[in-house]
């Protein structure tokens, strides 16, 4: 099989994505990070049961059972965002930006991972044994960071030592 035309299109995806404009990396509440690294998760496997599946022919029946499985909390998911992007400023067209942004990225990441649907198709037997809170601390597993969305700085707490003291 002519691995070039595969490398070449992964190539021009990857200079496509290097010349779009920054998406901004606003920070995001806890649960902001949380509902990123679930949306970058399921966008890993939804292209890894589209292009492993000639390795794995029961991948898109996961994919299906997973949908089918964990769609409202996707649909929860997917409020989250719109809410990060709108209070972010950059409205439902940004997280339409960032899902497709999020998708290509992974496409590139089939051409450039050894061994990715390997790594990939046992994921999809955890996220569909999951429940929603399960599949949400998987998600921040695998992902780790979120792409562009970095955890707002907590406020820092006056300890006891920094308090003045009352004068008697």
């Amino acid at each position: 099989m002519d691995t070039l035309p595969i490398r070449a299109a992964a190539i021009a995806i990857g200079l496509s994505l290097a010349a779009l404009p920054a998406l901004g990396s606003s920070c995001g509440t806890p649960e902001e990070v949380k509902a990123a690294q679930l949306r970058q998760f399921h966008y890993q496997l939804q292209v890894a049961a589209l292009n492993c599946r000639g390795d794995d022919p029961s991948l898109p029946g996961k994919w299906s059972s997973y949908i089918h499985h964990h769609g409202g909390t996707m649909s929860v998911n997917a409020n989250v965002m719109r809410g990060y992007f709108t209070r972010t400023g950059k409205g439902v067209a940004g997280f339409d930006r960032y899902n497709t942004v999020l998708t290509n990225q992974e496409s590139v990441r089939v051409h450039e991972t050894e061994g990715y649907c390997e790594i990939n198709a046992p994921l999809f037997d955890k996220a569909i044994a999951s429940n929603s809170q399960q599949l949400v601390a998987l998600a921040g597993e695998v992902i780790g960071k979120p792409l562009d969305i970095t955890p707002c700085a907590e406020p820092k707490k006056a300890s006891a030592e920094n308090k003045p003291k009352k004068k008697n």
